[in-house]
């Protein structure tokens, strides 16, 4: 694929976490295989993010002021809206995208005739005392050990030789979707409906939407050939901390719960999940897709 060949767009939703963006871009500015691709990101009631992103030629961005935030998923929505190539590659603006991390997500999806969903590898600073599952690599959480918590501590550098020796050492690819970044086809998103509103501004979109595509048997894949590094929700949970890493942040806690009833309310049964973290489409599950899709 040629530079002059615009075969996906890199979509982002960013919202007051602008030193965190900048490294992202910069990391597809950087390490993307596919040069030029276009970069459309989205952002909300976020003055300062829309003024940096006004200065940066290679970026299509889409900012609003809205008094109910249309959140992550909403934002997503708005931003994949314009998306006018064949593909997409969604990353969280929190993320670092290590070397040539596009290209084997984009040729799992531009390989494969059936509907595919393609996800990183992650890696992420061990913030919450977690260990390591399947899809995500917990970091020590200090620069010294590990590969930084902050965006002005970060080692892109150490991170990058990390991933490398990661991708050779490593070939695992297993069906699940491991939260935002990935590629997959425009008109199988169009298809789906993308991210449903109900859930703004943040939390269980993401199941919501991986139900739904579960139901019309779209692949999934997550695969160690590309790896991202995750600073940990940085949009959703720290900004009234100051990043100060000390634990959820009230406003995520009360979007998870609200929402977590809004699921019950939707699709009258709690999710359960495989070995792998992935979604169960139960028989109760597809009969209450097909009342509020098919009728």
């Amino acid at each position: 694929m040629s530079n002059n060949t615009m075969d996906y767009t890199w979509v982002i939703n960013s919202y007051k976490n602008l030193p965190y963006l900048k490294l992202a871009i910069g990391s597809i500015r950087k390490n993307a295989f596919y040069k030029g691709m276009p970069i459309i990101v989205y952002t909300e009631n976020d003055p300062e993010t829309a003024a940096w992103l006004a200065e940066q030629p290679d970026i299509e961005y889409i900012f609003e002021n809205n008094p109910v935030a249309k959140g992550i998923g909403g934002g997503v929505n708005e931003a994949i809206k314009r998306v006018k190539t064949p593909y997409f590659n969604l990353i969280h603006s929190d993320m670092y995208i290590s070397r040539h991390y596009d290209k084997p997500l984009f040729d799992l999806v531009k390989n494969n005739p059936e509907p595919t969903v393609a996800c990183a590898w992650r890696v992420e600073p061990n913030i919450w005392s977690q260990g390591d599952r399947m899809g995500t690599t917990m970091a020590p959480a200090n620069a010294k050990d590990g590969f930084g918590v902050y965006w002005h501590d970060f080692e892109g550098d150490q991170f990058e030789s990390f991933a490398d020796e990661f991708v050779k050492e490593n070939l695992i690819r297993f069906r699940k979707v491991e939260g935002v970044s990935y590629v997959m086809r425009k008109s199988d998103w169009d298809k789906i409906g993308g991210n449903d509103d109900l859930y703004r501004p943040s939390s269980w979109e993401d199941t919501d939407l991986h139900l739904r595509m579960a139901y019309h048997n779209y692949n999934f894949v997550v695969t160690s050939e590309a790896v991202v590094w995750h600073f940990g929700s940085r949009g959703a949970n720290f900004m009234e901390q100051n990043d100060k890493i000390t634990g959820r942040s009230e406003r995520q806690l009360k979007a998870e719960q609200a929402n977590a009833q809004k699921w019950m309310q939707k699709w009258g049964e709690a999710p359960t999940f495989d070995n792998n973290g992935f979604i169960v489409l139960t028989e109760g599950l597809k009969k209450r897709y097909t009342e509020l899709y098919e009728n």
